[in-house]
C-alpha cells in the first residue's frame, strides 16, 4: 500500500516537473504548445488502451468510459480527464497494469505543466502564483487517488 501512495505522489509531481522544464525552456513554449497537446492526447489514449488490454472487463470499460463521457461535457474537461486518470491509476493498482500505467500518468503530467505555463505566461514573474494555481487546479487527481487508495485498504 505504501508503494501505491508513493507512486501516486510521483505521478502527481509530473505536472510540476512539466512546469519546471517549461520554465527553463519558456522561449519554446509558444511554438511547442501544439506538440504538448498532441503528446497529451496520445498519452491519454495509450494509457486507456493499456489499461483496457490489461483489465478487460465490461464493468471497468463502462466505468472509465462513462467518466470520460461525463467529463467531456464540462468546460474543464482537460482537468477532469486528469482526475479520471486517478481512477485508472487506482484500478490498475487493484487489478493489472500498474507498472505501465503509473509512469505514463507521470509523463501525461509533463505536457499539462507546459500548457499551464503557456496559458499563464503573462504571470511569469509571479512564480508562486503559477505554482499555486497549478496545484489548485490539479490537486483533485491526488485527492481522488488518495481517497480511492484509502477505500482500497478496506476492500
Amino acid at each position: 500500500m505504501l508503494k501505491y501512495f508513493i507512486l501516486l505522489i510521483l505521478a502527481f509531481l509530473g505536472v510540476f516537473a512539466g512546469l519546471l522544464i517549461s520554465y527553463f525552456a519558456k522561449e519554446e513554449l509558444k511554438a511547442g504548445k501544439i506538440y504538448f497537446n498532441i503528446f497529451r492526447h496520445i498519452l491519454f489514449v495509450v494509457i486507456l488502451v493499456l489499461f483496457f488490454l490489461k483489465n478487460w472487463s465490461i464493468l471497468l470499460v463502462l466505468v472509465v468510459a462513462l467518466l470520460i463521457i461525463i467529463f467531456s461535457f464540462s468546460k474543464y474537461r482537460e482537468t477532469l480527464y486528469y482526475y479520471a486518470l486517478a481512477v485508472v491509476f487506482f484500478l490498475s493498482w487493484k487489478y493489472n497494469g500498474f507498472a505501465l500505467i503509473a509512469p505514463l500518468i507521470f509523463l501525461y503530467g509533463l505536457p499539462i505543466g507546459g500548457i499551464y505555463l503557456q496559458d499563464h505566461f503573462k504571470d511569469i514573474k509571479k512564480v508562486k502564483k503559477i505554482i499555486g494555481g497549478l496545484f489548485k487546479q490539479y490537486i483533485g487527481f491526488f485527492i481522488v487517488g488518495l481517497v480511492l487508495g484509502i477505500i482500497g485498504l478496506f476492500l
